[in-house]
């Protein structure tokens, strides 16, 4: 079994299945998934009995055909081959040979943790192959949905705050939020305590971390407090 295929059982027969456990007990009728990669979370997440609608943004071109392929039973489902950002254009994303690991934030070339994923990949690549997608934001894209009982889930491999800021004027209408926070310096100006400083501003509070068994990221889960959460 290779490092990505460890990464991926890891993600799907553990990590995943005990967010989706602990989020049973919430009242989550939609999904917004923010970096849905080959539908790893999904899997999991569609085993709610009352989910009615799962969006779905996966920008890299040949994992949105998988993502296609590995859902495309499921008419709930609305996917889009777009990433979302702070506004709306084009942007470079930067593809990794871990795909799950892709990503739209500029890489740290000299971070210890993708000299040893490097290693692990067996991959000497300097990981700057990649190509131009296009960006839309949060607000745009759902201007004219319906937001009620909605679970954000963002995973965008160091591009979060990216997502939050482009969210600005429809974030205070979202109840749940689930996003990563990484523990190394993969990418240049990362810095979580911005999102976390974004929550807080926008009314929610830290309700708990899921962290990765790797221990290279976490994923944390955030409650609105204008919401009365049952």
């Amino acid at each position: 079994m290779n490092f990505e295929k460890i990464i991926n059982f890891i993600d799907d027969k553990y990590h995943h299945k005990r967010i989706v456990k602990f989020l049973e007990k919430y009242k989550i009728y939609k999904l917004i998934d923010v970096g849905s990669h080959k539908g790893e979370f999904l899997k999991n997440f569609l085993k709610f009995k009352n989910i009615k609608i799962v969006y779905a943004f996966e920008p890299q071109v040949e994992i949105f055909k998988i993502l296609n392929r590995n859902l495309k039973k499921n008419k709930n489902i609305i996917k889009h081959n777009i990433a979302l950002d702070s506004k709306i254009g084009k942007r470079k994303i930067y593809i990794n040979k871990l795909s799950s690991t892709s990503t739209l934030s500029t890489i740290n070339k000299k971070s210890l943790y993708l000299k040893i994923k490097k290693l692990l990949l067996q991959n000497n690549s300097s990981s700057s192959r990649g190509y131009i997608v296009k960006t839309s934001t949060f607000d745009e894209f759902f201007k004219k949905n319906d937001l009620k009982d909605v679970l954000l889930k963002i995973d965008v491999e160091g591009f979060e705050y990216n997502v939050l800021l482009g969210s600005k004027k429809l974030i205070h209408k979202i109840k749940f939020i689930i996003i990563e926070k990484q523990f190394y310096n993969l990418h240049k100006g990362y810095n979580f305590n911005l999102s976390h400083k974004f929550l807080l501003k926008n009314n929610f509070v830290l309700h708990k971390k899921f962290k990765f068994p790797l221990m290279n990221f976490e994923d944390r889960l955030y409650i609105n407090t204008l919401y009365k959460i049952k």
